[in-house]
């Protein structure tokens, strides 16, 4: 034995090895030193980055040690801090570092931009987060990923596991499951299991939640130099202290399957003095590896990559899991499900840039492959939007639970980036149109908003054009509507591109008029362009104003004949995260008026209450489809009385306390009201444990399957449905509490309004649907494929224009088909100049994509974040063998197809 020990010590940078060929029952221990580094949350990024023990000198610290001993072992997670630290470096400094990721001392996390939040991010804006940081790593190490690290987001989606394994990883690690359910799993053995996130078998990964504090070092073994209750390791209590790890392993194995433990060894920010750290655990270490006819086991430095190694060596059965895991209760009564909507402005302008983002990536590859670019195309604005939007993503940023000043300081990154990017997309307008200095701007409005760069020239009689990009695929044809806020008591005349009169109405609102405009869609080029001009009468236009007639609405009038809707509020002592409403929600605001507008082209009924506007509005005598903005005015709180503003759409369908919500924007769950399929819940808190993550969708139906009602968010928000045909949703939360989960800060979001602070105020938009799932599936996505890929509007000043068109080579590559085309297509630069990767996503619900490959094209098809071949993934995959019942296999469509609801991934050369 203490040969073997000496082999042990000796080849210790390949230690998992040499114990796996070793026939033993020693208990095998890998402890994982690591540092939780978030992106911001109580200090800014930056802050955290420079602090004294921070982020900066912990890498400086941790690196330092791997160099000078090869039996010691690391875990990076965030690019956004390892990225910055790496450009500090010398090429010597970097030479090591490579070293060290050969040797397998220092692994690479999930290796994101950050550690992305479950609930509240978009399937979108998730991937291009990691496919950031896995790019990055590509280049600088031609290093792979193979295990997700999901240890902090508050709850876990199956949208998350899924692209787990489409990203390529053989496992994840959680640190947060309900406390309910994990004391069961710990009873069971279950903390470790096999999630399905969907009906392919193939897309099933193996997940492990950590034992205890979520990522911490063993209680009482915590030795960092900022832990102010740290005990160190002396001659004198060396014994007890070894004695104490070793009943804590014992321990802990009772509560996972095998002879093989893993554990933590870090918390928040620490390891910024690794060489202390290391000197008093290996102490203890050695103490217990040299005794081990005492101690039976093993205790080693690794990392996750070499435990899920040896744990799939044992060739474990293990439990299957198909439910996600929201809500999440870290006590009986604390549910975690109010920052589904903290910070609802912030979620509204992340997912609104998200899906700029996509757009303007399309945009960008297409001027550079049709060799527009010249000198204008530097990626350097394309790379900082992506960072700051992939910042935005980590699981104390998009969830708005971040101290003010630092969400303050997530806006300014994504501002500034969002501004120069549309700096150069103006330079790239005038390059396709042979015009010099016109600047073309974007004007996004919240309520009471105007648009300088529209409404100045209009009122000077001067012509703005609107310049349109239109990133849909296959969608020609069909009829939208732009949307244009428009002074008031103007006569305005819109052309098309041939000089064509344009028809449109005009609805006005207290002096806030929006022109619904009408075009059909051309897909056969990219950029498309309007004029609009202001005129004498209304002679010379075929833009009509629809004047208003005043009518009553109270909480039980049938909003055309459809629905009734209610707003409504929670008193509660909720903090940012948490959601724990005093009792039943009462009426918000008080009846101030209501109109209703009856165009040819638009219907809309207009309802004011103190706090509250909403405009309901249909197009083309369509019965079934109906678009609502909400307004909500400042929440009142002088009362000192935190407060949840809820919207509630009421129908006449019996869903049985059964309703659906999506997951990251893609499949729909299924939940129902006071009921977990993995275990027997204890149902302490009526509303907020039945609250859910809504990021594209909440949706109920009878239970016939032939009559639903779906509503569309345009940002992450909580949602349920407690009462028989009522889908609720909260839209803004100002509240008087902090609910003492490390953020120490209540959530009071202010802004000032002339002179004097208020309450945060909020524009917001809804889609609500009724349907036949059964006859008509893809509704839904129908209308969440228009929501994201609603056309950029980009207003200039100048008599006419006449655009280039791009050559699209990729323009048979999504096959037309006879159904409502509802393929995303995106593209953006690669590592190389002629590189570019690119993505299909099939939104159907039911319906093959069939694609054509373009001959003069190299296509390599590769996981989800394209850092290594698709076929390389799936011959060297782990299979976990699990109680997974459903027989279904693992689907297989041919070269030429994307599923339905399916996303494939391609490097293409060009």
């Amino acid at each position: 034995m203490i040969l073997l020990l000496t082999l042990i010590s000796i080849g210790c940078g390949n230690f998992l090895g040499k114990v796996n060929n070793v026939e033993t029952d020693y208990l095998r221990v890998f402890l994982f030193p690591h540092s939780h580094d978030d992106v911001g949350w109580v200090r800014t990024m930056m802050e955290y980055y420079k602090d004294q023990h921070g982020v900066k000198q912990i890498i400086s610290s941790y690196m330092e040690q791997l160099i000078k001993d090869k039996s010691k072992h690391f875990s990076q997670v965030e690019i956004a801090f390892f990225s910055i630290w790496w450009n500090e470096q010398s090429d010597t400094m970097k030479e090591q570092v490579k070293q060290l990721v050969k040797n397998e001392q220092l692994e690479f996390l999930s290796g994101g931009w950050c550690m992305n939040d479950e609930a509240t991010s978009y399937y979108e804006d998730i991937i291009d987060q990691m496919t950031l940081g896995h790019k990055f790593l590509l280049q600088h190490f031609n290093y792979i990923p193979s295990v997700g690290w999901q240890v902090d987001p508050f709850g876990h989606s199956n949208t998350q596991a899924l692209f787990s394994n489409m990203m390529g990883f053989n496992a994840q690690f959680f640190g947060r499951i309900d406390q309910e359910d994990r004391s069961i799993r710990e009873r069971k053995k279950e903390l470790e299991f096999v999630i399905h996130p969907d009906s392919d078998q193939g897309h099933s990964i193996l997940t492990h939640v950590n034992y205890y504090g979520y990522y911490s070092s063993p209680r009482g073994f915590d030795f960092d130099v900022t832990n102010p209750n740290r005990q160190q390791v002396t001659d004198s209590n060396l014994q007890s202290k070894t004695d104490e790890l070793a009943r804590y392993f014992n321990q802990q194995q009772n509560s996972y399957k095998g002879k093989i433990l893993a554990h933590t060894l870090g918390m928040d920010f620490q390891w910024s003095d690794a060489a202390s750290y290391f000197g008093q655990m290996d102490r203890v270490i050695n103490k217990v590896n040299n005794n081990t006819e005492k101690y039976k086991m093993i205790i080693q430095y690794g990392t996750p990559k070499q435990y899920i190694q040896a744990l799939y060596e044992q060739n474990i059965t293990y439990p299957s899991q198909q439910e996600d895991f929201f809500p999440y209760a870290d006590y009986p009564n604390q549910y975690w499900s109010g920052y589904f909507t903290s910070r609802s402005a912030f979620k509204g302008y992340v997912r609104r840039i998200g899906r700029y983002f996509q757009q303007i990536k399309l945009f960008y590859s297409f001027m550079k492959i049709n060799n527009q670019c010249k000198s204008l195309c530097d990626e350097t604005n394309l790379k900082n939007l992506a960072e700051a939007l992939g910042t935005a993503q980590h699981h104390d940023a998009i969830t708005g639970t971040a101290k003010q000043y630092v969400n303050n300081d997530y806006i300014k990154m994504i501002k500034t980036a969002y501004q120069e990017m549309n700096k150069q997309v103006s330079t790239l307008l005038n390059s396709l149109s042979n015009t010099q200095s016109i600047t073309h701007s974007t004007c996004n409005f919240n309520g009471s908003n105007v648009c300088h760069s529209l409404f100045d020239p209009l009122i000077k009689n001067q012509t703005v054009i609107l310049t349109v990009i239109d990133a849909k695929v296959n969608n020609d044809g069909i009829k939208e509507y732009l949307k244009i806020f428009v002074p008031d008591n103007l006569f305005i005349k819109a052309l098309d591109e041939k000089n064509n009169l344009l028809n449109g109405e005009i609805l006005c609102t207290n002096e806030q008029c929006i022109l619904y405009l009408p075009r059909i869609v051309d897909n056969s080029k990219l950029i498309h362009f309007y004029k609009l001009q202001t005129v004498a009468s209304q002679d010379e236009t075929d833009i009509i104003k629809i004047q208003p007639e005043t009518i009553t609405v109270d909480k039980d009038t049938k909003l055309f004949g459809k629905f009734k809707l209610n707003y409504n509020y929670y008193v509660s002592s909720s903090g940012a995260y948490i959601f724990r409403p005093d009792g039943q929600p009462h009426p918000y605001g008080n009846y101030v008026k209501a109109y209703n507008f009856t165009g040819s082209l638009v219907k809309q009924i207009y309802i004011e209450k103190s706090g509250i506007k909403a405009w309901v509005t249909t197009y083309d005598e369509d019965e079934n489809i109906f678009y609502l903005d909400t307004f909500v005015d400042s929440i009142n709180m002088s009362d000192y009385r935190g407060k949840e503003v809820i919207l509630q759409v009421i129908t006449d369908i019996n869903n049985n306390k059964v309703f659906y919500t999506d997951s990251n924007g893609l499949s729909l769950q299924r939940r129902q009201v006071n009921h977990r399929d993995s275990w027997q819940m204890t149902v302490l808190e009526p509303v907020s444990g039945n609250y859910f993550p809504v990021n594209g969708a909440i949706m109920i139906k009878n239970e016939n399957e032939n009559q639903a009602c779906a509503v569309l968010n345009d940002r992450a928000q909580g949602g349920t449905s407690l009462n028989n045909g009522v889908i609720e949703l909260m839209l803004q939360r100002r509240l008087n509490n902090d609910d003492n989960k490390g953020v120490n800060e209540r959530l009071d979001e202010q802004e000032e309004v002339d002179k004097k602070k208020v309450g945060m105020r909020q524009m917001m938009s809804h889609t609500i649907v009724f349907y036949n799932p059964k006859s008509d599936s893809n509704i839904l996505r129908q209308l969440q494929y228009q929501q994201d890929l609603k056309p950029l509007i980009y207003f200039s000043t100048q008599d006419q224009v006449e655009y280039k068109s791009l050559e699209n080579k990729f323009e048979k590559f999504i096959e037309k088909q006879s159904d409502y085309n509802l393929c995303k297509f995106y593209i953006e630069p690669w590592l190389t100049e002629n590189q570019y990767l690119v993505r299909v996503h099939n939104l159907r619900e039911e319906g093959i994509q069939k694609l054509k490959f373009p001959a003069s094209l190299k296509f390599t098809e590769t996981t989800l974040t394209g850092n290594q071949e698709l076929k390389n993934w799936e011959q060297n995959r782990f299979k976990w063998t699990d109680t997974y019942t459903n027989q279904s296999s693992k689907q297989t469509y041919q070269e030429d197809q994307v599923g339905p609801m399916k996303i494939r991934t391609w490097i293409v050369t060009i």
